[in-house]
């Protein structure tokens, strides 16, 4: 395992405040920034202090308040411009394919997205195997079949994914009125869960989970997959690499901005 480099314990407090007022409702007041954070008033006093001169905070006019600054603005409206922010999570996932130490967890992190009409997979993170099971990139995922792409299309309105559902059960001569029933119950009961389930789906043995990344706003912006063979890799949606994959989902919509359960 690699070293944790050192680094500057002030940058990281400034990131912490930062991230403070992003979860409180905005202007803050300086208690509630120190109950958020749980940094002393008067260290955090001092910080302010710096950041309002550096630009990255402001003050309200009657001064009892601070929010997010000029700077900090321009900060976010350069990376929204520049990159998509799954290329900025990208350190964050290869951190996480580092924690699949064995093959009942997965083999391999993807990111897919919904394009188009269809969802399909534009990034994939891989452990150190003998055997490559990623799919390549702008391959277009079954809706009644693929995890991703049933996790996708579990988040977008029956009028959008409705015919494709019908579309696809009749070229797989899978087509019947209760068989869409059942894609719709399957679809709820993902959004319900947090996550999405494929056995075997495009290769015999070859099993996937998927759970949704959320942005600031509360949309879902990608699906993040894990891939794995069987026998080790079961993909139970009970299991201990759903859970895992879950959480971290979770924590990943967080650093996007987004606020829900």
């Amino acid at each position: 395992m690699q070293a944790k480099q050192q680094g500057v314990e002030a940058a990281e407090i400034v990131s912490s405040i930062l991230e403070g007022m992003l979860q409180t409702p905005r202007p803050v007041r300086l208690k509630d920034l120190e109950a958020q954070t749980g940094i002393a008033a008067a260290k955090l006093h001092r910080y302010l202090v710096s950041m309002l001169r550096g630009g990255l905070i402001t003050k309200t006019v009657d001064g009892s308040r601070y929010d997010l600054g000029l700077l900090a603005y321009r900060i976010g409206q350069s990376a929204t411009h520049d990159q998509h922010s799954w290329d900025l999570l990208q350190p964050f996932f290869e951190d996480f394919i580092g924690q699949l130490h064995g093959d009942e967890l997965g083999q391999a992190v993807g990111i897919g997205r919904w394009v188009g009409t269809g969802a399909t997979m534009v990034k994939w993170f891989e452990r150190d195997s003998p055997l490559s099971i990623r799919s390549n990139p702008g391959v277009q995922l079954g809706v009644t079949t693929s995890a991703t792409a049933k996790l996708l299309a579990a988040h977008l309105p029956a009028q959008i994914t409705h015919p494709l559902v019908v579309r696809e059960l009749k070229e797989r001569d899978a087509y019947s009125t209760a068989q869409v029933k059942k894609i719709a119950q399957e679809y709820a009961q993902i959004v319900q869960s947090g996550i999405a389930q494929s056995m075997g789906a495009r290769r015999t043995g070859l099993n996937a989970l998927s759970t949704p990344l959320f942005d600031s706003t509360g949309q879902v912006v990608a699906a993040i997959t894990i891939l794995g063979m069987a026998p080790h890799f079961k993909a139970q949606l009970d299991g201990r690499a759903a859970a895992l994959l879950k959480t971290w989902g979770q924590q990943m919509s967080h650093k996007l901005g987004y606020r829900g359960h």
